[in-house]
């Protein structure tokens, strides 16, 4: 969870593509307030450049009416995507991702080498994919929207996490891994009214805000802090360590997607 974060605006990028990669691998706004994070802001990678690309494929540059950016910094890029039925998009690019379908459907992806696949996107869906370019068409019925997460950093061994203060398993009610692999994780952070975890860390992450409340996040040196986290709402942090308590009446869903490249 976090502190208060102002947000960009909209994420915005390839939840098709993810999928359209051939082998998907399973598994906010203006900056405003986070969750799951501390004020804690230093970080190995923090003097990491941002993650847009500045190639003409980038999906941003290429379908700008399709893929909104929401936030951008250490080498993460959160987007959220949009394709009403009929939309395409032209060829475009992708470095590794984390895709979340909000609203699923069915679309049709076209590779580099002309080969083609149509997918069924269920809602609620959670992959990490590699780097891939290709062309969308929503040719369902539905609109679908989906959280994108570009990871734009050179895939070199995994920086050594202390697994005693891994969310996931200091409170693994509270944390659950939706996909993990290419040093790259997606974890869902449900707190229902009154929950609470102990003290646990997590590397370097974009938290998109899927359903929003209000928590206390207190810091490794005792210093407390109560945010509200609008829905909506995404940020890029640096490595961090905090406990977390839902003060609100509201149950708090954010998805958290961590690098430890």
């Amino acid at each position: 969870m976090k502190q208060k974060i102002n947000f960009k605006l909209l994420l915005a990028s390839g939840i098709f593509f993810a999928l359209a990669s051939c082998n998907s691998q399973q598994g906010t706004k203006d900056q405003s307030e986070s969750t799951d994070t501390t004020a804690q802001t230093t970080s190995d990678s923090a003097s990491a450049p941002t993650s847009a690309q500045s190639n003409a494929m980038d999906a941003v540059k290429i379908a700008p009416d399709l893929y909104k950016p929401l936030t951008d910094s250490l080498g993460i890029r959160v987007m959220e995507i949009n394709y009403k039925s009929g939309d395409s998009s032209a060829m475009h690019s992708h470095p590794d991702l984390v895709l979340y379908v909000i609203n699923g459907g069915k679309s049709r992806f076209t590779m580099q080498d002309g080969s083609s696949q149509t997918r069924d996107l269920k809602s609620g869906s959670t992959m990490i994919v590699p780097a891939t370019t290709h062309t969308v068409k929503n040719i369902g019925n539905t609109t679908e929207k989906a959280i994108l997460v570009e990871v734009n950093r050179a895939n070199t061994a995994p920086k050594i996490q202390d697994a005693a203060t891994d969310a996931v398993k200091v409170a693994p009610k509270l944390y659950k891994v939706l996909a993990d692999t290419m040093n790259i994780r997606a974890v869902m952070a449900t707190y229902k009214p009154g929950d609470s975890s102990a003290l646990h860390a997590h590397p370097d992450n974009a938290i998109y805000v899927i359903d929003g409340g209000t928590a206390e996040f207190t810091l490794k040196d005792g210093t407390k802090q109560t945010l509200t986290l609008g829905s909506g709402m995404a940020q890029v942090r640096p490595g961090e360590m905090h406990s977390v308590k839902n003060t609100g009446k509201t149950t708090l869903k954010v998805l958290i997607v961590e690098t430890t490249r």
